[in-house]
């Protein structure tokens, strides 16, 4: 019996992460709370009011979880994770809206900041410190419309989905334009995937995976093929490990409040999990995935 105990505990001592061990950190547009959440029973683990609400598309935690950035549209706030103070705000100036803000690899903090004549790209020390910025033209007059979540690339350039022109440009550190692809869609999220094709989701209830090489769509969900739910205006959307899409479904624009507003899609298309429904989150535009 001892020699079975030591087998399964030691089994357990090497098993992977499972789902009561994933967390997610999840924020949004007409939601004025922050929260870290399990994924496998939607109890929240740390709750955080953001003071001043106004809009908010992004939120990151460090990789030393010390700290959480995240973005208001009037200001960008990096806050103790522990006391949940607010260490420095960053605000851009009258007129312009910080939509984007997250931690880069090195532990620099990207903002994407939109704003006419020229929108802006920061990469910010951990004090706040603006350590380099790119300026580049949007062709779009309503700072609102031009971006909400940005980022940088492997080669150093970042990348910028266009809501206003339905493009998708990657601009390099001068404010050059590398690319510019026209996929005719809104797009609100854009992310990386580890062969460099980029991972978008948009409004029209629509996720695509495309070749920036050959501009090709790889793969698309839309209503017409997903299995399990009603995509609205899908926000940010990442790729797990199990090859599966984490995607959150943002109602904002909607009428129909019956979705989930965060749910898992596998490589079948079928919704394989989705975030219980819960009256204190509102809405989701920001999600990433947190393990502890």
């Amino acid at each position: 019996m001892r020699n079975a105990i030591r087998f399964f505990l030691a089994m357990f001592l090497f098993l992977p992460l499972s789902l009561s061990a994933q967390k997610l950190l999840i924020a949004g547009c007409n939601f004025n709370k922050i929260m870290l959440i399990d994924k496998a029973s939607g109890t929240k683990e740390w709750v955080f009011d953001i003071p001043d609400y106004r809009e908010c598309n992004s939120a990151s935690l460090s990789k030393n979880k010390k700290t959480l950035v995240y973005s208001n549209k009037h200001e960008v706030c990096l806050v103790d994770f522990k006391t949940k103070e607010i260490v420095w705000k960053f605000k851009p100036e009258k007129g312009q809206e910080a939509h984007t803000a997250h931690f880069l690899p090195n532990g620099n903090i990207l903002v994407g900041v939109c704003a006419i004549p020229q929108a802006r790209i920061l990469e910010l020390d951990k004090n706040g410190k603006i350590l380099k910025e790119t300026n580049f033209e949007t062709g779009i007059e309503n700072p609102h419309g031009q971006f909400r979540q940005i980022i940088k690339n492997k080669k150093g350039n970042y990348v910028v989905p266009l809501i206003g022109k339905g493009t998708i440009a990657e601009i390099n550190p001068k404010g050059g334009i590398v690319r510019n692809i026209n996929l005719k869609a809104p797009i609100f999220s854009v992310k990386e995937l580890k062969n460099g094709n980029w991972l978008l989701s948009c409004d029209g209830g629509r996720i695509f995976i495309v070749n920036p090489n050959t501009e090709e769509k790889l793969r698309v969900i839309d209503n017409s093929n997903i299995d399990g739910a009603k995509m609205l205006f899908m926000t940010e959307a990442r790729m797990l490990k199990n090859g599966n899409i984490l995607a959150s479904n943002w109602n904002g624009h909607s009428k129909d409040k019956s979705q989930p507003k965060l749910m898992e899609i596998d490589k079948n298309n079928k919704v394989v999990w989705a975030l219980k429904d819960d009256a204190e989150i509102s809405n989701i535009s920001a999600v990433s995935l947190v393990e502890r």
